[in-house]
């Protein structure tokens, strides 16, 4: 049985790479990602286990090339509740970013 936790929405500032402090409530499995046209490079995930810790990178299998287009995926957040998501490009405009965990 699947149990998906509720939409959360993390906005990259114009001209930034990373999004605010994400809190899913609670620790999950995986991450569904929902990404808006962004400007074209990576994107990664970073976690904590602390709110406002210390964030790192979740590990290299989480970097997945984007384009101008829009795109989704799920990444294998390993039990993490607070989170991150980086771009390795500045953007050139602010966008927002819908995430959700969910645990099978």
């Amino acid at each position: 049985m699947s149990f998906y936790g509720n939409w959360k929405t993390g906005t990259i500032a114009n001209g930034a790479a990373t999004t605010g402090e994400i809190d899913l409530d609670r620790s999950f499995e995986f991450l569904n990602v929902i990404l808006p046209a962004l400007t074209s490079g990576t994107v990664k995930i970073t976690v904590s286990d602390t709110p406002g810790g210390t964030f790192q990178d979740l590990g290299s299998s989480v970097t997945t090339d984007t384009t101008t287009g829009a795109y989704s995926t799920t990444f294998r957040l390993g039990g993490y509740q607070f989170i991150k998501v980086v771009t390795s490009a500045n953007q050139g405009a602010e966008r927002s970013i819908k995430v959700r965990g969910f645990r099978m």
